[in-house]
């Protein structure tokens, strides 16, 4: 199957919402509020007005399958700019197919017409599956990522 990936529309605003609320879930977070529609239609309005956000999709033909959130940022140690992938998530009936190695795909074709240094995420420790995409796609990174938490 193969599948569009393009910017996110108004009109995807109820999908991406149920697909946000599947992530937060995925990602452990218990506490979370269900993503509401309206608060989907800010996300995709925001990235629309800002260039240094972009948030794509995987459009499967029957609707939304995925998303990829990324940000354009200044890189300080080559002067340059990088790509900080910060969120990305195919829905578990949609998985296998490809979507996740098609985004990152584009996100590289958007980076090298930006000028990007490079592309960078992260991603939890015990997601295998994840894990096993990614290495066959990049070299992991020489360093550990750390975090306080503030809320």
């Amino acid at each position: 199957m193969s599948a569009r990936i393009r910017p996110l529309e108004r009109g995807d605003a109820a999908r991406l919402a149920a697909l946000i609320t599947g992530y937060r879930a995925a990602m452990g977070s218990t506490d979370a509020p269900a993503m509401s529609e309206r608060e989907a239609q800010n996300l995709i309005a925001s990235a629309k007005a800002d260039p240094g956000i972009l948030l794509i999709g995987a459009d499967t033909g029957s609707g939304l399958a995925g998303f990829a959130l990324v940000f354009d940022l200044p890189e300080i140690i080559s002067g340059g700019r990088a790509g900080q992938l910060d969120d990305l998530f195919v829905a578990p009936e949609a998985r296998g197919i490809g979507l996740a190695r098609t985004l990152i795909a584009r996100l590289t074709e958007i980076g090298r017409a930006r000028g990007w240094t490079h592309l960078r995420w992260l991603v939890p420790q015990d997601n295998i599956a994840a894990r096993g995409l990614y290495e066959t796609l990049a070299e992991p990174a020489p360093w550990d990522s750390f975090r306080i938490e503030l809320a």
